[in-house]
């Protein structure tokens, strides 16, 4: 068993969206940066709407004219602890605490942000760049603003937690900078621990989104108009659809559709809920190059793709009807000013008949009120940051009726807080019920594979086979739900594996694992060679328990992408998963001294990670090093007493020292910590078993079973428990229920 792995290669480099890559667009290396002010002379109208921007106010040096925040001796109180916002011979101050408690005078740099919120930045000797958690809002005194918030408002973070301002978490190198700055290259030097990030403008400026300049001003010289991009990498101009209403839908359709998946992505680089994990980016080449969005998961969305937690856009759009229409971001927003380019339902108007939506029929709102505003039931909003109004652009029907099945929100509920789901509901049904489709939405399928019930595999067959539904949700459906394994599912997880769409290929991936070992080597190996560097280096984490069965050549592949995905991880060390996935993947090929390593070098820089602490013991027990297996142990419980995994790792070391007293008791504590972690409660039922309580172990999983749903390894545990207690009947049982859900 492997402890706490942290899904390795999961932590930074999995969750990744639909991209597609410019095979026309010339290397933007070839081109250097000329800076916004070159920009001006021939584009005036366009610099003058971008002046107005949030790209143009993304982040400046602090000084008078961009600090919104007062800091004429101000101060603020968070939970009973007061920081002071103060100027002196013309620099901006906050004395704060830092990591040692202990209230410190802290120059601020730069300004992050202006609105409905601005941040803070503070610089250090390393290179780092912190972001401080003291925002000042924006919005007018009316309106609650005018006033210093604390960025978590309602935790209290302290000064040893990741999330203090100081910590990993809060670093802008690598949380911030791509997206605020122009031309930015983190550049971390693992070996001195420090950062020499260079980056050309503090915003996004022009060159950001359009790529280096040089070549089109050489090409504005010239005028070549054989040149389709100007002189650019790429070209954001608009496809030439040809748009053509449907009188009886009352919506313009495309009569082809055509996707501009370039805009798209260089959209994405900033508004996809995306880590860049390498400074090696190109304009026109595919997203999953460079950059690591997160998958429409039930951490950031609800089970039906709507937005829970940030998502920047981009997972949400490319659900949306209107991305499989080709629409794209500009349709909608001038890219200069970011505006859009209408008000109200004006903007919706454009591809929507006022005359079928935009009227009392439709909306069931009295005209000019906020329930009869389109984007208030299809686009609603959430509130980030404390005060930062986001919009859901899944733009999807809003559905109370299914709000009753799944649980999730509705934009109905939404504005009608003090009414119950089920008037919400009803009221709906009532108005739009007739017009509803009679086949399931995605939602609804992706709510059925959830639950692990008979329903589960049909559903979940029926989502990858349907034509109808987007590509992003497939993906994060083979991504998520890689417990089923039946012959009709595990030939689509084949068929995305070889499709040309690269985040369906790189999520098939993640659906491999109950795979035999021959077919994943030899469905795998050829990802080795895949073109894009994410895709790539997944397939390196998906074979690296199995190099064993790779052929010579396979074998030399495997080492070249390998030594790619260690040099990936290496720059991500001023974080602990940057050493923790290399440990993990050496650990796996068998270079454990490695692995040691890296692993000891991981606790010296981050002693509160407590993966490292299980990983560790548990390369420690593989290389019959008890003695240390338990150290670790006992040290990441020091810190975390509360971790199931690490009491689960101490119940199977005391029963490898012969100890089942103190063994069971700490397997039991660990099932008690995490009920629902099959993993642990399937553990601990055959330690009951093994020490002569076959009663007991039952009972255990047959509790899980009733309260977390079916689960193939309790089902496993419970058909071999009721074989070896000569009870066939239950044991098929529960080997029917485990074919007709999983398929095997």
């Amino acid at each position: 068993m492997r402890i706490a792995a942290v899904t390795s290669f999961v932590v930074l480099l999995v969750v990744l969206f639909y991209c597609c890559t410019n095979d026309t667009a010339k290397h933007s290396a070839s081109f250097s940066y000329a800076g916004t002010e070159k920009c001006q002379s021939c584009h005036k109208k366009q610099f003058d709407l971008y002046l107005s921007s949030d790209h143009f106010h993304a982040m400046d040096s602090a000084q008078s004219r961009s600090v919104l925040g007062d800091f004429n001796n101000s101060f603020f109180v968070y939970y009973g602890d007061t920081s002071f916002f103060y100027r002196r011979e013309g620099h901006y101050y906050i004395k704060t605490k830092d990591t040692t408690g202990i209230k410190k005078e802290f120059l601020v740099s730069f300004t992050f942000g202006w609105r409905p919120l601005q941040q803070y930045l503070v610089r250090f000797d390393d290179g780092r760049i912190q972001v401080l958690p003291f925002c000042w809002d924006t919005r007018p005194k009316e309106k609650g603003g005018q006033r210093w918030f604390h960025i978590y408002n309602k935790e209290n973070i302290l000064p040893d937690d990741e999330l203090f301002w100081m910590s990993y978490n809060q670093n802008w190198n690598y949380m911030c900078a791509d997206c605020h700055t122009t031309n930015f290259a983190k550049s971390y030097q693992a070996d001195e621990n420090k950062f020499s990030s260079t980056w050309n403008e503090n915003k996004v400026s022009c060159e950001s989104c359009h790529g280096p300049a040089s070549g089109h001003i050489e090409w504005a010289g010239k005028a070549n108009a054989d040149d389709k991009t100007k002189g650019f990498s790429i070209s954001l101009a608009t496809k030439n659809i040809r748009w053509k209403m449907d009188d009886t839908k009352g919506t313009a359709l495309p009569e082809q559709v055509i996707h501009n998946d370039t805009l798209i992505e260089t959209c994405s680089r900033c508004h996809a809920r995306a880590t860049r994990f390498t400074d090696e980016y190109q304009h026109g080449q595919s997203f999953l190059q460079s950059h690591i969005p997160a998958t429409v998961n039930t951490d950031n969305y609800y089970i039906d793709g709507q937005i829970k937690d940030e998502d920047y856009e981009y997972g949400s759009f490319l659900q949306s009807k209107m991305y499989a229409a080709g629409v794209t971001c500009i349709n909608c927003h001038e890219p200069h000013s970011m505006k859009l380019k209408a008000e109200g339902n004006t903007v919706c108007a454009s591809c929507h008949s006022p005359a079928k939506f935009n009227t009392v029929q439709h909306t069931h709102h009295k005209e000019n009120s906020t329930g009869s505003q389109c984007v208030n039931c299809h686009m609603p909003v959430t509130t980030y940051m404390v005060v930062d109004d986001r919009r859901d652009h899944s733009i999807r029907i809003p559905r109370p009726d299914l709000s009753i099945i799944t649980g999730t929100p509705n934009a109905c509920n939404k504005c009608h807080s003090e009414k119950s789901v089920k008037w919400a509901a009803e009221s709906f049904v009532n108005y739009y019920g007739s017009l509803l489709p009679e086949e399931k939405t995605y939602g609804e399928l992706m709510f059925t594979i959830s639950k692990y019930i008979t329903e589960s595999e049909p559903s979940l067959y029926a989502l990858l086979t349907s034509k109808k539904f987007p590509a992003v949700i497939k993906a994060s459906a083979v991504e998520r739900y890689n417990l089923f394994s039946s012959g009709r599912v595990a030939e689509q997880v084949l068929l995305l594996l070889r499709s040309d769409d690269p985040n369906l290929r790189l999520n098939a991936l993640h659906a491999v694992t109950n795979f035999p070992p021959e077919k994943i080597t030899a469905e795998v190996s050829p990802l080795l060679n895949d073109p894009v560097k994410a895709v790539r280096l997944e397939a390196v984490n998906v074979l690296s328990a199995f190099t064993e069965r790779l052929n010579e050549s396979m074998k030399s592949r495997f080492d070249a992408v390998l030594n790619e995905y260690l040099l990936v991880q290496k720059n991500l060390s001023h974080r602990p998963e940057g050493y923790l996935n290399r440990g993990i993947i050496l650990a796996q090929t068998g270079k454990q001294q490695e692995a040691e390593q890296l692993y000891l070098k991981g606790i010296a820089l981050f002693p509160k990670f407590i993966p490292f602490y299980a990983n560790l013991a548990d390369l420690y027990r593989s290389l019959n090093n008890e003695a240390m297996a338990k150290a670790y142990i006992d040290r990441g419980l020091q810190l975390q007493p509360g971790n199931a995994d690490l009491h689960y790792a101490l119940g199977l070391w005391h029963i490898r020292k012969s100890d089942e007293v103190n063994g069971m008791a700490e397997l039991k504590k660990a099932a008690a910590l995490n009920p629902s972690g099959a993993a642990v409660v399937y553990g601990y039922s055959v330690g009951l078993f093994s020490t002569g309580k076959p009663k007991e172990a039952v009972t255990v999983l047959e509790n899980y079973l009733s309260k977390y749903g079916n689960d193939p390894l309790i089902l496993e545990g419970l058909i071999a428990v009721y074989q070896d207690l000569k009870q066939p009947e239950k044991a098929i049982h529960y080997a029917d229920i485990r074919k007709k859900v999983f398929g095997y």
